[in-house]
């Protein structure tokens, strides 16, 4: 028989496309007498989902894979509440580790003025603890790794999914666009594809998520309150020098390669701008529509520094901006250190042509550091390259005008 691997209806031999979608029609061979009865389930080895019957995977037409009720306890999925409940159990267990670790060393310092009736005993029970807290520091630090470790695959798997998903979608928009498809036939796709990217989106969310609950060694946001005072020692992973740089890169643009020293903003030569159009045509009106969606883009990415919500700042940079999930890192770490008490913006320049647009930004900066430090103001202009995608403006990159 042949099936279709988009629609997973089964066809007469003979036929090449399929009669709903015009996918090609692959030949599947029939299942052995009696296999039917059996209770399997099938799974696609790609997206997880389960399926009763067919062949192909509706979502991503990968062969399915059968599945018996004793297999299905193979699959355990990541839980949020599992990571965090470790994570905080591996950070008691450090914690505890450099307790004991910190009273020997002051154990040994005193040896000469207390007797060792007294010292040994103490000190026997300490290591003793120590080395029985060290295996199971050990097992469950390989567990979190693990965790990580998938978590981030499914991370770089749903994001390399999502990447032909989206294309598609914009694919059919610019053939309905042209009147190329019905209405009707865009709406149907549009509906499934949308399911699908929110379906990856959600789990993209979620797997985030698991990340940023691991302890801080191993790129998660979870510290011990024990260890927070040497994250605030000088000339640790970052100082606040740099922090000042990056705030005032806009508090966003993360720009690690910057000098750990403030260089002042040269000022901007503006030349004389060239007569504007009409105010009532066409171009003026459309143009001023964009600038306001531009400045929308801004408005968002002010408010979610304001108020911490990393989806909604996010949700502002393109799909084809370089290094999104460091940017996500990064920007939640900052986050952790400094409050912003004011945050602004002005739209200095804007070009925009077609679905690409290049502003001129400057922003300007008002801070605290969570240690009580005096406020801090800093200003700085970026050039930033937009791109449109399905009708919002999303930044694809950004560089600092020196």
């Amino acid at each position: 028989m042949v099936i279709c691997p988009q629609c997973n209806l089964e066809h007469d031999e003979g036929e090449e496309f399929c009669r709903k979608c015009g996918s090609f029609l692959l030949a599947v061979e029939d299942h052995p007498p009696g296999e039917e009865k059996t209770k399997v389930k099938l799974i696609c080895p790609r997206c997880r989902v389960l399926y009763k019957k067919g062949n192909y995977c509706r979502k991503c037409g990968s062969l399915l894979m059968q599945r018996t009720p004793s297999q299905e306890t193979d699959i355990q999925p990541l839980e949020k509440k599992s990571v965090r409940r470790w994570s905080k159990e591996w950070l008691r267990l450090l914690k505890e580790e450099k307790e004991l670790e910190s009273c020997m060393s002051k154990l040994e310092t005193q040896r000469d003025r207390i007797s060792s009736g007294v010292l040994n005993p103490i000190f026997v029970r300490y290591k003793d603890r120590l080395e029985s807290l060290s295996p199971l520091h050990q097992e469950i630090e390989t567990e979190l790794e693990s965790d990580r470790k998938r978590a981030t695959e499914e991370i770089d798997f749903l994001e390399n999914e999502l990447k032909p998903i989206q294309k598609r979608l914009e694919e059919f928009q610019s053939l309905y666009n042209l009147d190329a498809v019905t209405k009707a036939d865009f709406i149907r796709e549009k509906k499934e594809l949308k399911k699908e990217i929110k379906s990856r989106e959600r789990s993209l969310k979620k797997h985030r998520q698991i990340l940023s609950l691991l302890p801080g060694k191993m790129g998660g946001n979870i510290v011990s309150p024990g260890l927070t005072k040497g994250l605030l020692r000088p000339f640790t992973w970052i100082t606040a020098g740099v922090i000042i740089i990056l705030i005032m890169a806009g508090g966003y643009f993360l720009w690690p390669r910057y000098s750990r020293s403030i260089t002042p903003v040269s000022k901007e030569i503006v030349t004389p701008p060239s007569p504007p159009p009409p105010p009532n045509s066409p171009h003026t009106v459309t143009e001023s529509k964009e600038v306001e969606k531009i400045r929308s883009l801004f408005e968002n990415i002010r408010k979610a520094n304001l108020q911490k919500n990393i989806d909604l700042f996010m949700s502002c940079f393109s799909r084809d901006f370089n290094g999104m999930e460091g940017k996500r890192v990064d920007t939640l770490r900052m986050w952790e250190n400094f409050n912003y008490l004011d945050l602004s913006y002005d739209l200095k320049k804007q070009a925009i042509s077609g679905d690409t647009a290049n502003i001129r930004l400057e922003w300007l900066v008002r801070t605290s550091q969570k240690t009580g430090r005096q406020p801090q103001d800093g200003k700085t202009v970026l050039d930033v390259t937009l791109k449109r995608e399905e009708g919002l403006w999303k930044i694809k990159e950004i560089k600092p005008v020196s």
